[in-house]
């Protein structure tokens, strides 16, 4: 399963890093879109790349998080799930998990600019900020934390006998 939705990370990735020639080559277009609407095209031009390339970070952060997740299945699988390894996996999910919480803000101002130069289209931006990815990350960070104190009893275990 996370191959599969590694797999689809690094789809929206590949479509993502395709966005910005296309972008670029549709630059003219795009300019007479943000004039006829009162804007002017270079802040807008680069703030829809500075969007993209926020996009193609988070992508990569959710490709690192699922890659995270594999490593810790596999080492389920292996029948040693409590390992420093694991625990030092678990934080940086809990960052991740966190980081998409806060990124939701600056990339939905960066929308907010840019749909008004679009008003035909009838697009809208909604800012996701979500509880529960919070919790989330607060999980990972406590299970991050019992990971590396199983670790620590076990690696005491060994040591006694």
């Amino acid at each position: 399963m996370t191959l599969l939705l590694m797999g689809i990370t690094g789809l929206v990735a590949a479509l993502l890093v395709l966005l910005v020639p296309f972008l670029i080559y549709h630059q003219a277009d795009f300019a007479k879109t943000v004039v006829e609407a009162g804007g002017e095209f270079l802040p807008a031009f680069v703030i829809s790349l500075v969007l993209i390339a926020t996009a193609a970070v988070i992508v990569a952060m959710a490709f690192h998080f699922f890659q995270l997740l594999g490593r810790i299945i596999d080492t389920v699988g292996d029948g040693d799930p409590f390992s420093a390894d694991n625990a030092q996996r678990l934080t940086r999910m809990g960052w991740i998990a966190l980081i998409f919480q806060l990124a939701s803000f600056p990339i939905a101002a960066m929308a907010v600019y840019l749909v008004k130069y679009f008003p035909e289209e009838n697009l809208t931006v909604d800012i996701d900020f979500s509880l529960t990815g919070v919790l989330l990350a607060i999980l990972l960070f406590i299970l991050a934390r019992v990971f590396r104190h199983g670790a620590a009893m076990r690696a005491d275990l060994e040591g006694t006998v």
